[in-house]
């Protein structure tokens, strides 16, 4: 009979606590750097997806003599599915292989971006925007549909009725400096940019997507893509203009000051 004394082996208390003390520690570091590779690839997802819609924007306008769709909420009902809100149609899905009135949001991804988490003023701030209004991304009111400022300071007044004149007819080959000119982007850059202030505190914070402040995915009418500072009632930068018309510059520029 063996009387050598058997021992279990096994963690100490200590010894555990110590190994959930080294987890804990190693998730802290490696949480941040985790969140940002996810933000970079959700970034890159969306860019992919203004991409391919800016794309499909100019194979519309090579089809449509150079006009610019001008439907009713054109801005927003271009193209993806109908939303909660029910818009339609959606002229742009047919250059995506999409039929033009979707009803369910399976299906119109290209629309969707992987970043969405709300932003659109008013009752449905914390809906996501494809959701909402079947399209996470919002075009140029500049270029498609009707001026919607609304500015009622003379300081903006005579320059978006000079736009609003020449909004009907627009066609591209009117169009100024088409690399420089912004075509579509996240849903959050068109109130980012607007020279007005919303009167909803927390939807700026929602609506930008991409983890940094004032900052969109953005989609230029030459179909190249980039992630901007958008700066608040300004039209005109070195790195974009909101404003299609070169003879309208000056006015723009007397505006934003």
């Amino acid at each position: 009979m063996d009387n050598t004394r058997k021992f279990l082996t096994g963690f100490t208390l200590i010894e555990l606590l110590v190994v959930i003390a080294v987890i804990a520690l190693l998730l802290a570091i490696l949480m941040p750097s985790l969140r940002k590779a996810r933000q970079v690839a959700q970034r890159i997802g969306c860019q992919s997806n203004l991409k391919q819609i800016a794309v499909a924007w100019n194979m519309y306008l090579d089809e449509n003599d150079g006009q610019f769709y001008q439907g009713r909420n054109a801005n927003l009902n271009y193209g993806g599915w109908v939303g909660i809100q029910g818009w339609s149609p959606r002229p742009l899905n047919s250059y995506l292989n999409l039929p033009e009135y979707l009803e369910t949001e399976n299906g119109a991804e290209v629309f969707y971006c992987p970043a969405d988490r709300g932003g659109v003023p008013g009752p449905f701030l914390r809906e996501k925007v494809y959701r909402y209004l079947g399209t996470s991304y919002h075009t140029n009111i500049m270029l498609i549909g009707q001026d919607q400022l609304l500015i009622q300071n003379d300081k903006f007044k005579t320059l978006h009725e000079e736009i609003n004149k020449s909004l009907k007819d627009l066609k591209l080959s009117r169009v100024d400096n088409p690399h420089r000119l912004l075509l579509i982007g996240d849903y959050g850059w068109i109130n980012q940019w607007k020279p007005i202030e919303l009167p909803f505190e927390d939807w700026k914070e929602l609506a930008e997507w991409h983890g940094r402040k004032d900052c969109h995915n953005l989609a230029f009418l030459d179909t190249h893509v980039k992630y901007l500072n958008i700066q608040k009632g300004v039209y005109i930068t070195d790195e974009y203009t909101v404003v299609p018309f070169k003879e309208l510059y000056g006015l723009a520029h007397e505006a934003q000051q």
